[in-house]
């Protein structure tokens, strides 16, 4: 029975981060074993790195082998936070479980760059791909 509220738990489990007027709203999706993270605004090094910490956190609680990375309603770009992400970060995701990256792009120039940039580093570590819009990467995680 404890197994089953654990598990209760983590399907519901969602929460709002707010940084200044930037945010994260990350969510546990049981179905499909997926973290879900919306960045929204403009953020700094700083917010990135906490709420980057509490989504590992998620990871190595639920133990969920994807992630779902909307960028769609980030503002400006983010290769500040690349050598952290790439060397830090990632790694002790892969550690907790994290195989699969479905990353839809920020709107304008700055956004995908600073993806571009940081892809190459990621691929020896993760499976990873971009996308254009929410719903396809929905679809290639789900076809996982």
């Amino acid at each position: 029975m404890r197994t089953f509220l654990a598990i209760m738990d983590l399907q519901e489990k969602a929460t709002t981060l707010t940084y200044g007027q930037a945010s994260v709203t990350l969510s546990y999706n049981l179905n499909q074993n997926w973290i879900y993270a919306d960045w929204i605004g403009v953020h700094s090094l700083v917010s990135i790195q906490k709420g980057m910490g509490v989504l590992l956190e998620w990871f190595q609680e639920t133990g969920a082998p994807k992630y779902l990375s909307d960028n769609s309603n980030l503002v400006g770009g983010w290769d500040t936070a690349n050598d952290w992400l790439a060397e830090e970060w990632t790694p002790r995701a892969v550690d907790a479980g994290m195989r699969y990256v479905a990353h839809v792009l920020a709107p304008g120039f700055y956004g995908k760059l600073s993806m571009e940039a940081l892809q190459p580093r990621l691929v020896d570590k993760v499976t990873i791909r971009l996308f254009e819009f929410k719903a396809d990467a929905e679809e290639w995680l789900a076809s996982l």
